[in-house]
């Protein structure tokens, strides 16, 4: 899709390109990001929504280490065209700096997410880009050059020349002291003085004939000269020698870099684009977390806008939320003068843009555009004094252009159709325009005050009209877009605002007529109904939210009625075991005792009897035991079961698909990757899932919020089970689905007792152990 520079000006493109700049971690990727065209594949937008997404998971992770910045190549570049010429410092360090970013840009985008797996979106983006000439390169110049692109002085090749530099100063100073000392009676100063990087004494004009040696000059009054004894030239001499060999060796260390430079510059241009390649997907991820953006949703062939800001309006953007089912063609968009009509049509216009440019927009999830080939657009002033166009003419001229170019998959953005002109005409040629927009545009969005164009919007099936509120208490606009209703300009009401004289108001009112009064007051009570229908709207939400508040609270105290009754059964139950088990011992000891005395029949047939009450009254208890708590049990309500049908499977209700029949009264079902055969009685019917709302609740103190993680280290079993249970609890209410429990090693008890109870829980959909890096054993993670 390619766009025009007046649609990409008209909607804002370029001052959010500015913005989205500024996240570019190189500068020379600004070329590349403006170069950028805008996708018009459905398939190609979805990878790049899964690139990002990528780079969004890697950023949230405050673990993973993140990339540097980059500097710019381009003047190392230019200067690489030059043959023989030996790149500076400072860019031979840039070069090294840019492998390393590279580097680490490498591992970032490398890094495992949180399911701790590459993604495969990214992570083969540098594969072999970065070979070992190339880190080869690096490592030779931060070995020989510091930051500032100098050689260090602590290199090899340059620390032994520093020393004899140092040493040539060392006996040149010692010798001008002694000089100076020596001969003070000839000098002006006992201070020597630089000229031209050699060291000269000031000797007295009347005492030049005293000191033999080299004139530099003379001071301004001519009193002294400047002069270089013979010995003392040969110390100069020593260090200057000394110093240019440090030179020669410095410019032999840049030639070095600069030919391996040379030989790599391939592989360098070749890593430069693909690091810009990452980086436009790097800057695209930051301004889209920053910006709080959701990922446009291709699933309809329609506009749904969930709280929409324009992003050039900041703090100051109002959210605004429309949604023009596929069936409608063109939006009328009317209200009240400076009420958001052409900031709307503007967001809706710049957002369908930047889907297509980065596949997020800053909107609420579950927004949804369409994948437009061409936008136009006509705002503002066309007039053009140079072309000798008037207002309405330079519309005209505009208008002209667009209707030459549209598709039948084209998005076409028209502010105040039909102004400017007389208002019949206008009329008469704003709802022509609509006609031909309406058999030539995919969607289209006018704004107008024209009352034909709402009259139009209103009888037609494939135009919708939509306004913009107004407060009339306050006589101010909203912002709000308002879907199905035409807007009144407001025009009195924005002069009342503007404080024109009342004189003039009610003069206006009178030129206005009953009639166009009446209409207004029409528009005002249907938009006093909505307002109410809104607000009863609003209300049956909130009682919503309550009854699923209260249902939870049931089914919460349903639980923890069942569970107790479980857990008091399980009591009876042992305590029995214990009593038959005491009175069998009771019964073995008294056979004993006949043993020793004198043993009949009768005897030993009571004892056995005895036993065989005892083991049959054990066996009637446990049985009664086991139907009551089956009755505790979730009812199973009855259906046919059918191949291929979804079910839910056992006690835990864990999610399967039905394969075959598996004897009498039992089905093979895929549970997983398992197959296992339940008995008919064990299989649920699946309930089909529904798109319904998701509400989110907040308690204050009836239940207290879940924690990511519990550690019931040191706690006894019974006291751990109890944490746990109050944080199933916990997440059952607050719609929490995944926590650990850090339980420890010990001697396994906690381990084993934690396990063996969320093997009980039917909300614990999984639970296993951590990796060792994250507590192995020590810690076991429950799935809801």
């Amino acid at each position: 899709m390619r766009l025009s520079k007046k649609t990409l000006t008209d909607l804002g493109f370029y001052q959010v390109l500015d913005l989205i700049e500024k996240y570019l971690l190189c500068e020379d990727t600004k070329i590349e990001l403006n170069k950028r065209g805008f996708i018009s594949d459905k398939d190609q937008l979805i990878y790049l929504q899964d690139q990002i997404e990528d780079i969004l998971s890697l950023l949230e992770n405050p673990n993973i280490e993140k990339p540097n910045s980059f500097p710019s190549l381009s003047e190392t570049f230019e200067t690489l065209k030059i043959t023989y010429q030996n790149i500076d410092g400072p860019n031979l360090y840039k070069v090294a700096s840019f492998i390393d970013s590279s580097e680490k840009l490498l591992n970032f985008i490398n890094e495992p997410n949180f399911n701790n797996k590459k993604s495969k979106n990214i992570s083969h983006l540098l594969n072999d880009v970065i070979d070992e000439d190339l880190i080869k390169f690096k490592n030779e110049v931060f070995y020989a050059l510091d930051e500032s692109g100098k050689v260090k002085e602590s290199h090899p090749l340059i620390r032994a020349l520093v020393k004899q530099v140092e040493k040539s100063k060392r006996e040149r100073n010692t010798f001008t002291r002694e000089f100076i000392k020596s001969n003070k009676n000839y000098l002006q100063s006992d201070l020597e003085t630089l000229r031209d990087d050699r060291i000269v004494l000031p000797v007295r004009n009347d005492a030049k004939s005293k000191v033999a040696g080299f004139v530099h000059g003379s001071s301004s009054s001519g009193s002294t000269i400047f002069l270089e004894p013979y010995k003392l030239v040969e110390y100069n001499n020593s260090v200057v020698l000394a110093e240019q060999q440090i030179e020669i060796e410095i410019a032999k260390i840049y030639t070095s870099l600069s030919n391996m430079l040379r030989e790599i510059k391939y592989s360098l241009k070749h890593l430069h684009t693909q690091i810009m390649n990452v980086d436009i997907l790097y800057c695209f991820a930051r301004w889209v977390k920053v910006n709080d953006c959701t990922r446009v949703s291709y699933e309809a062939d329609k506009i749904k806008l969930l709280f929409a800001k324009h992003p050039l309006l900041g703090s100051k953007a109002v959210a605004i939320s429309i949604e023009v089912d596929p069936s409608v063609k063109c939006v009328v968009i009317s209200g009240p003068n400076a009420g958001g009509k052409t900031v709307t049509i503007k967001t809706v216009g710049l957002f369908s843009i930047l889907n297509q440019y980065i596949g997020y927009i800053p909107c609420q999830e579950g927004s949804i555009l369409p994948i437009f080939d061409k936008i136009y657009t006509d705002i503002g002033d066309e007039q053009s004094i140079e072309e000798e166009l008037s207002t309405f003419s330079g519309h005209m001229n505009s208008l002209s252009k667009i209707l030459k170019n549209s598709t039948k998959n084209s998005l076409i953005i028209l502010d105040e159709l039909g102004s400017a002109t007389d208002p019949n005409e206008g009329g008469a040629i704003a709802q022509s325009i609509t006609d031909f927009l309406l058999e030539n545009s995919r969607y289209s969005f006018i704004t107008s005050h024209l009352a034909s164009l709402k009259h139009k919007a209103y009888v037609s099936d494939l135009m919708l009209n939509a306004s913009m509120e107004f407060d009339e208490a306050s006589h101010l606009p909203t912002f709000r877009v308002v879907c199905g209703l035409p807007g009144d300009s407001h025009a009195i009401d924005t002069a009342i605002r503007m404080k024109l004289p009342r004189v003039v108001i009610d003069k206006a009112k009178s030129y206005l007529g009953d009639g166009q009064l009446q209409i207004g007051q029409i528009v005002k009570q249907l938009e006093n109904e909505r307002k109410n229908v809104e607000k009863k709207t609003l209300e049956l939400k909130a009682r919503e939210k309550e009854l699923i508040y209260l249902k939870k609270e049931v089914d919460l105290f349903r639980l923890k009625v069942k569970q107790k009754e479980y857990q008091l059964k399980n009591e009876q139950s042992t305590e029995l075991s214990r009593y038959i088990s005491k009175s069998r011992k009771d019964l073995e000891n008294l056979v004993s005792k006949l043993v020793t005395g004198e043993i009949n029949k009768d005897k030993t047939k009571a004892v056995k009897d005895f036993i065989n009450n005892l083991d049959k009254k054990e066996k009637e208890v446990k049985k009664q035991i086991e139907k009551e708590e089956v009755e505790f049990e979730e009812e199973r309500e009855p259906f046919t079961i059918k191949v291929g049908m979804d079910v839910l499977c056992g006690k835990s209700k864990r999610e399967g698909v039905v394969l075959k029949p598996d004897g009498k009264n039992k089905w093979q079902v895929q549970v997983g990757s398992l197959k296992i055969s339940f008995k008919e009685k064990d299989l649920y019917q699946a309930k089909p899932v529904v798109n319904a709302k998701k509400y989110s609740i907040s308690y204050a103190n009836e239940t207290p919020r879940p924690k990511t993680n519990i550690d019931v280290r040191g706690l006894t079993l019974d006291k751990a089970l109890e944490e746990v249970q109050n944080q199933l609890e916990a997440c059952l209410i607050h719609n929490f689905n995944t926590f650990s429990i850090i339980h420890g090693l010990g001697d396994g008890i906690l381990q084993t007792g934690i396990h063996d109870f969320l093997k009980k829980q039917s909300q614990v959909k999984d639970y296993h152990f951590a990796l060792p890096k994250d507590g192995g054993m020590g810690k076991t993670y429950v799935i809801l």
